[in-house]
């Protein structure tokens, strides 16, 4: 690779750890291409040597994120791969990610924006969480279709959860729904075999 190419592959990829941290935080259209290449020092122009479009970038930023979120979950896992739910559930319903949207989970970030866009975004989206509800699932009892379910109820409940808090601020009510939640969550977990 010479040494432009490699510089291209690199700036693409700060293009796109930018745009996934900037869309978590702000949403899908939050940012304009302009301020996002501004932040990085480069021109609006330059983004079409990296991207065919917008749309382009939303689904690699978007893909991106998918995998940090995944990276981030499988610190959590045990030697057989399977997410410890009780820590999981300490680290999602934390006031640290409550207040590093752009650090911290994909879904919780983008799924109303995702809702709205094109049919390929939201294939990719409904893909990625089939697949983050079997590996959940792969931590509950019971044959696949019941694992599915509680991977379901688990992760939907520290969703709307998250989301509450972050509307709510850092505040007492924020705290009282995090608490709560994980208190929930926790309590109704299947003892460790």
């Amino acid at each position: 690779m010479g040494h432009s190419r490699a510089d291209k592959a690199q700036t693409h990829e700060r293009l796109v750890e930018a745009a996934a941290k900037r869309f978590r935080e702000r949403g899908l259209d939050g940012i304009s291409l302009a301020d996002l290449m501004k932040e990085l020092g480069l021109t609006h122009g330059g983004f079409y040597k990296h991207f065919a479009s917008r749309d382009a970038l939303v689904a690699e930023a978007m893909e991106h994120a998918f995998e940090e979120s995944e990276r981030a979950g499988a610190k959590l896992a045990d030697a057989d791969g399977h997410i410890d739910l009780a820590r999981y559930a300490d680290f999602y319903l934390s006031e640290a990610h409550r207040d590093s949207p752009g650090n911290g989970c994909a879904v919780s970030a983008l799924s109303a924006d995702i809702s709205r866009r094109d049919d390929a975004t939201r294939a990719r989206y409904r893909e990625r969480m089939d697949e983050t509800f079997a590996r959940i699932g792969a931590a509950f009892p019971g044959d696949a279709k019941a694992q599915r379910r509680q991977a379901i109820e688990y992760m939907t409940r520290m969703y709307g959860a998250l989301l509450i808090a972050r509307g709510a601020g850092d505040s007492d009510l924020s705290r009282e729904v995090l608490d709560t939640v994980r208190e929930q969550l926790q309590s109704s977990l299947p003892t460790p075999g």
